[in-house]
């Protein structure tokens, strides 16, 4: 689907530009075409003017060079009367004239789409710029008209500077030949001659100059920006709810959403602005200019007030000189080209209370709902739009709707469960945001007492339930708890429009985010990097450009990504196992979202079948890729082949570890089948599962079950679909899938040679755990690892608002008299626990499998000691050819207790079982030591299929401790080099090129460093741990402890030790005596670089 048409130079001519007209009246994709220099006259301006008064999806066309007249100006003007697309029109060097000018100014009084307006060179005298200023009183739309180069004199000028200070104009760019003006007039606007010969002396105007100045001074502005996020269930009328505040005609035939579509508005207008990637540094340069301004009046005042003390100079920043710097002079011209352009800035002067709203249109479909932690952010404020039909009850319509209509509105009770589910999503990823509920179709529900009813609905079954009436958003205007309103009706809904408007301003004019003072070079280097004409760039180029040509320190880079992050301007992310995200930075998240929405399609709506169909007939799929297709659509299993094909042209690399990051896809777990390797499951294309499958599967575990299950505090949909893929990433070789059983809410899966079936249960607050009792085998690590996955998903993407909590049945059944809380299990006493029955007790026996005694019962709960991370590091590592590896990692570790280190090793703390043994280590550690041999290696880099510890060992610590807690031990001169590092070992680590060297097997310097390094780990754990103790009362302190020290991922620099050196070189090595010296100021430089935000990441 084509949106830009670039024909340049082409001389297509008058017959060239009517064939183009008559394309342009059926095509309703096309955004931006290009006609410059093509010799198309009156006749082809004219035709098309008939062709754009037709069209609804056009938004810029540039017909400079093309000897255009008054005629087709006119022609064009009549056009732009009837178009409400068009934001950018491109008529520099036509002569249009006098007549021209003024039907553009007559048609600009009528319009509120054109933001831009390009007439340079247009012949245009001091009659057209009266016109033109007349029209920028009475526009509510325009803000850049370009007019250099005209014959506008004094008179023309002083029209254009009146009407500039009328308030209503909203205009924010103007080019004009200020030179040719008389200094009477130059006066009248503002701007002394002197100025304008110093702009001929030097070159740059004085705005240029004051906003050269303003960046090298590195001041700080508010930039006042945040996200409006618009949610809901499909067709609830979200994008046509956009469109009404942005004063955007209604659309009844735009296709729903899909994924997430982003548009960009000021508060100023409420109008979209024609570039989503938009940096205000304009506006953030010229509000700089004037609070230096008011702080020079300010101290002028308090001098003639009698206050003779000598004003404290503003402090400039020191993250690099201010005589040394220089910056881009055309990036500077674009964002204030004339002394005129900061002079109307100054008359405007803009109040803190405008805001830039980014806004992000959602889809409804539930496919899309695992992306919402990746943009569902408290730096906002929320819009969740309903259909006021549906929650009073569709059966009141019936005879109001015709068939087809009728039989797309949801229930009462499926529409409340709906509005619950958005509730919920949005208090899971932004607790203290605000949310606005928006009713449509108030021309159908348009009584009051309706209104009052759907209130009373709402407020009883979703407000009180979901504990939400503090950020809800009151209408005061209807004195109700929503905003009704009817998208179709403009005139009709204007003041309610309104109401909403400012509403939405007032939730988000105080918080921090908007308030936060953000560097004007922060603003800069984002135009720089939108400018670059990219999709996504990488860290290095980001960085590259940043420190040289934005004069951003290497420390403050970070902080900026992470910033626009959560505006949502950019994305960086900086989770996942390995450095691939981390080196990308997508600089229109627009290109992310189609790329993951071409992998990721919702069935309903028959958007899968539209796709595939389409992938088929129109997208050239090769022949061998057509089994792949079925594979991908039926059973949510993607080949390498078909990503790799699917995102042609786009670093597969980088979009494949972000779905592994973000659970979105993992490993396929089939058992015997034929899925090759790489071969990736979509966990979101699964489908529930049949009452059939379900019960047959059941039946397969036999009469001997045990039962345990989890419940939650909210379970939002997509968390159990990211369970199986936490589980399978977590232990590859353990786990697989049974027969195929594999749905959105239902697996069979073989776990350690247990069949077991996780299930969601009807409430939707509980996930069942149904297990075939083992003989002779225990299933409290299984139910161990089952909850940590779940305990890793609630805080890596649900804030830990979840509150999953386990508990045991005693006769697999889930009656409370049968089943206790984990909990009650530290506390056994008698050999007996307390069921969920008040009084009632049970006997430990009955809980067999999962637990044999009381101490069996007491470690099932992971606080049951003081310290419940009693080891300071676990050893990793293959045993190697007669032992030899196993008897040198034996030595370190002795080593290590006689220096206070406790360690966790296989031969003197492992147990009966190795799963049991391994999970309770790596749990029970706060650091891992992975001693990296060839052998370790291809261990670790095993198929699916092959059986080995080592592997299931290294994968489930990176899930439970993440890279940053462990720390590489080179044992062989082989693998000094990281970059033989291969397959999924060498991706697993966070892009960090220090390990500690102990190539001769543990000497004391050696086993110091490593010593060194894993204090340091526990050390920056613990200090991560200090926010979230202070926020939290004592009797939570010890569960937030427990997930957040297995759950936190650091992605640090450690400092160079004694034998902590780069990847090839050992020029970083140092003595064992300096190392002391130097320790404060490392330790120092690490927590300056922790704290900065450098390479710190908290999933």
């Amino acid at each position: 689907m084509m949106q830009k048409r670039r024909l340049v130079n082409c001389r297509i001519g008058v017959d060239g530009a009517k064939a183009l007209a008559g394309a342009l009246v059926k095509n309703s994709s096309l955004q931006t075409l290009e006609l410059q220099d093509n010799e198309i006259g009156d006749g082809g301006a004219k035709a098309l003017a008939d062709a754009l008064a037709k069209n609804s999806s056009l938004q810029t066309l540039s017909l400079s060079h093309n000897y255009i007249v008054d005629g087709g100006a006119k022609a064009l003007a009549d056009a732009l009367a009837k178009n409400s697309s068009l934001q950018t029109l491109g008529l520099e060097h036509n002569q249009i004239g006098s007549d021209g000018s003024k039907a553009l100014a007559f048609a600009l009084t009528k319009i509120s789409s054109l933001q831009t307006l390009g007439l340079n060179t247009t012949n245009i005298d001091d009659v057209g710029a009266k016109a033109l200023a007349y029209a920028l009183a009475k526009n509510p739309s325009l803000q850049t008209l370009m007019l250099r180069d005209n014959n506008i004199g004094d008179d023309g000028a002083k029209a254009l500077a009146d009407a500039l200070a009328n308030n209503t104009c909203l205009l924010t760019y103007l080019d004009l030949n200020t030179w040719t003006f008389s200094d009477r007039t130059l006066t009248r606007i503002g701007i002394p001659r002197d100025e304008l010969r110093k702009e001929a002396i030097s070159g740059r105007s004085t705005a240029a100059h004051e906003a050269h100045d303003a960046l090298k001074a590195n001041g700080k502005v508010r930039w006042g920006r945040a996200k409006l996020m618009v949610v809901g269930k499909v067709a609830a009328g979200k994008t046509s709810t956009i469109r009404t505040l942005l004063s955007q005609p209604y659309n009844p035939d735009h296709d729903s959403t899909i994924g997430v579509e982003l548009k960009l508005t000021h508060t100023r207008d409420w109008k979209e602005r024609k570039c989503y990637g938009d940096a205000d540094l304009g506006e953030q340069i010229a509000k700089y200019v004037h609070l230096q301004l008011a702080i020079v009046k300010n101290r002028l005042k308090r001098l003639s007030d009698g206050d003779l003390r000598h004003p404290t100079p503003p402090r400039m920043s020191t993250s690099s000189s201010a005589s040394n710097v220089s910056f881009d002079e055309r990036e500077i011209a674009k964002a204030v080209s004339t002394p005129l352009r900061l002079h109307i800035k100054k008359q405007a002067d803009k109040p803190d209370e405008e805001i830039s709203f980014t806004i992000w249109d959602y889809g409804g479909q539930e496919v899309f709902y695992a992306l919402h932690h990746l943009f569902l952010t408290q730096y906002g404020v929320y819009v969740l739009v309903f259909d006021m039909r549906e929650v009073l009850g569709k059966k009141r319509f019936k005879e109001r709707l015709d068939e087809r209509e009728y039989a797309k509105l949801a229930s009462q009770e499926d529409s409340l469960e709906t509005f619950r589910f958005w509730i919920d999503s949005i208090r899971l990823h932004a607790p203290d945001a605000n949310i606005a509920l928006v009713g449509t179709y108030l021309d159908q529900v348009p009584d009051s007492e309706e209104h009052e009813e759907i209130e009373y609905t709402l407020e009883t079954e979703v407000l009180r339930r979901c504990g939400v009436k503090s950020v809800v958003l009151l209408n005061d205007e209807a004195q109700l708890w929503f905003f009704p309103i009817d998208n179709a009706d403009r005139d009709y809904t204007n003041n309610r429009a309104r109401a909403l408007r400012e509403s939405l301003s007032k939730a988000v004019i105080d918080k921090d985010f908007v308030k936060e003072k953000v560097p004007l070079r922060w603003s800069y280097c984002l135009e720089k990097l939108l400018s670059q004409d990219k999709d996504y760039l990488l860290l290095n180029e980001v960085e590259k450009l940043a420190t040289t040509e934005c004069h951003i320190s290497k420390e403050d880079v970070f902080k900026m990504l992470k910033y626009m992050h959560e505006l949502g301007v950019l994305v960086h992310l900086t989770t996942g196992q390995d450095d691939v995200l981390r080196q990308i930075v997508v600089i229109r998240p627009q290109w992310l979202l189609k790329n993951l929405s071409r992998v990721i399609c919702d069935s309903s709506m028959n958007h899968m079948h539209r796709h595939k169909k389409k992938l088929l007939h129109q997208g050239k799929l090769p022949r061998k890729l057509r089994d792949s297709l079925d594979n991908w659509s039926e059973r949510g299993v993607s080949s390498r082949d078909l990503l790799e094909w699917l995102w042609q042209g786009q670093p597969v690399d980088y979009l494949v570890e972000l779905m592994h990051a973000m659970l979105l896809a993992c490993p396929s777990p089939w058992i015997n089948d034929a899925d090759e390797e790489g071969a990736l499951l979509i966990p979101s294309l699964l489908q529930p599962v049949k009452d059939d499958v379900r019960t047959e599967a059941l039946c397969g575990l036999g009469e001997q079950r045990a039962l345990a299950y989890i419940e939650f505090e909210v379970l939002p949909k997509g968390v159990f679909q990211r369970f199986i893929a936490s589980l399978i990433q977590s232990l590859p070789g353990l786990v697989g899938v049974r027969n195929g059983v594999v749905f959105s809410n239902f697996a069979r899966i073989a776990f350690d040679n247990v069949d077991v079936i996780l299930e969601t249960e009807a409430s939707g607050r509980r996930v069942m755990l149904h297990f075939k009792k083992p003989a002779n085998k225990s299933l409290k690590s299984h139910v161990k690892i089952l909850q940590h996955c779940l305990d890793s998903i609630d805080a890596s993407f649900m804030r830990g608002n979840l509150g999953p909590k386990l508990f045991l049945s005693s006769d697999g059944s889930d009656s409370g008299d049968a089943c206790a809380s984990v909990d009650a299990f530290a506390d056994a006493t008698n050999n007996e626990v307390p069921s969920l029955q008040r009084g009632k007790r049970l006997s430990l026996a009955l809980f067999s499998p999962f637990v044999e005694d009381g101490e069996a019962a007491r470690g099932l709960h992971s606080s049951d000691t003081s310290d419940p991370k009693p080891f300071d590091v676990f050893l990793s590592h293959a045993w190697g050819e007669n032992k030899g590896v196993h008897e040198k990692v034996k030595s370190i570790a002795g080593a290590l207790e006689s220096r206070g280190i406790r360690c966790w090793l296989d031969e003197k703390d492992i147990g009966t079982e190795i799963l049991d043994s391994m999970a309770d280590g790596i749990d029970r550690c706060k650091a891992i030591a992975v001693f990296v041999t060839q052998e370790y290696m291809r261990k670790v880099n095993k198929g699916r299929t092959e059986f080995d510890n080592c592997r299931d060992e290294f994968c489930y610590a990176l899930q439970r401790v993440k890279p940053a807690g462990m720390i590489p031990c080179v044992l062989e001169k082989e693998m000094v080099d990281k970059g033989t590092w291969e397959g999924r070992f060498g991706i697993s680590w966070s892009g960090n090129p220090l390990y500690v060297r102990m190539l001769n097997g543990g000497q004391p310097d050696e086993v110091d460093a490593l010593a060194c390094s894993i204090r340091q780990v526990i050390g920056l754990q613990e200090e991560a741990m200090e926010p979230l103790r202070a926020e939290t009362s004592e009797k939570e302190e010890a569960e937030v402890a427990e997930k957040t020290s297995i759950t936190t991922g650091m992605a640090v620099t450690r400092p160079a030790a004694s034998i902590i050196c780069n990847d090839n070189s050992g020029s970083n090595v140092k003595s064992a005596e300096m190392e002391n010296d130097d320790e404060d100021d490392e330790q120092r430089e690490l927590w300056s670089t922790w704290k900065a935000g450098k390479s710190y990441t908290r999933r």
